[in-house]
């Protein structure tokens, strides 16, 4: 068969046919997939984050299954509300278990900046009692962790006008750090700032910015006794000092030397 004898391709055969001899059928085809896969990951990665910001202990009307939360029969009658609602029974329940928690897990540093940005996000809800739940979850999970957390729920409490619940917390306070924390009527540190304290501020600045300066943070965050030796027990600071030391340590991993040993050039 010779060349003539081929049939001409039409001008409509030409005009299906994209870039690289891809027909247009094709090319919607992997664009639609593009387009699915995409959404694909934009939902799950949204989904994703909806579970990492769900607390373990939800205000329903029930415990979910399996819940670490230890109670005695003592004392519970003194904080259970007047309500027959299992969910504020519920709530009632878990805050006794803020002082009777079993766990001997320690909070880090990256566990408290953790619970400052999942606070930040229901604060910025106006979701005030799931913002009470995420701490209230914290301290039943972390037998040492900061007196930050415990101020950070008076603040709450008070929002909600819940004064026996925070007296339960602060006898766990008591209890962990041997020192007392605020009472209920005590006028809030909030706006408390770190430049007042004159101690910490020179402290931190002789170790700035060099890893001392974190273990410096540390030791002040959760409560090290020999930080002021004037106090009797554990330093407890004002809560606005301990926000301003969380942002500071944020600071501090953007800026931090690390101390390089020196050499003896006579080796």
């Amino acid at each position: 068969m010779t060349e003539s004898a081929l049939p001409a391709e039409s001008p409509a055969s030409g005009a299906v046919k994209g870039a690289g001899g891809a027909s247009l059928p094709t090319l919607l085809w992997a664009a639609a997939s593009v387009v699915f896969a995409t959404g694909w990951i934009v939902e799950r990665r949204r989904r994703r984050l909806l579970e990492t910001e769900k607390d373990s202990i939800l205000w329903a009307d029930r415990q979910p299954p399996g819940a670490s939360i230890i109670t005695t029969a003592g004392g519970i009658d003194d904080i259970l509300p007047d309500s027959p609602n299992a969910a504020e029974s519920a709530r009632a329940i878990y805050v006794t278990a803020i002082g009777e928690t079993t766990s001997r897990r320690e909070a880090t540093l990256i566990d408290l900046h953790e619970l400052e940005g999942k606070l930040k996000r229901r604060r910025n809800r106006g979701d005030v009692i799931a913002s009470t739940l995420l701490l209230q979850q914290h301290l039943a999970d972390f037998r040492y962790t900061s007196p930050w957390v415990f101020l950070e729920l008076r603040e709450l409490y008070r929002q909600l006008a819940r004064e026996k619940e925070w007296e339960v917390a602060r006898a766990a306070f008591r209890k962990r750090f041997g020192q007392n924390a605020p009472a209920w009527d005590a006028p809030s540190t909030g706006d408390a700032s770190l430049l007042d304290d004159a101690q910490l501020c020179d402290g931190l600045a002789n170790e700035w910015p060099y890893r001392e300066a974190r273990m410096y943070i540390v030791r002040w965050m959760l409560g090290d006794p020999n930080m002021r030796q004037q106090c009797s027990g554990p330093p407890l600071l004002a809560l606005g000092v301990y926000r301003d030391m969380l942002m500071v340590d944020g600071v501090l991993d953007e800026v931090m030397d690390t101390r390089t040993v020196p050499v003896d050039s006579l080796l």
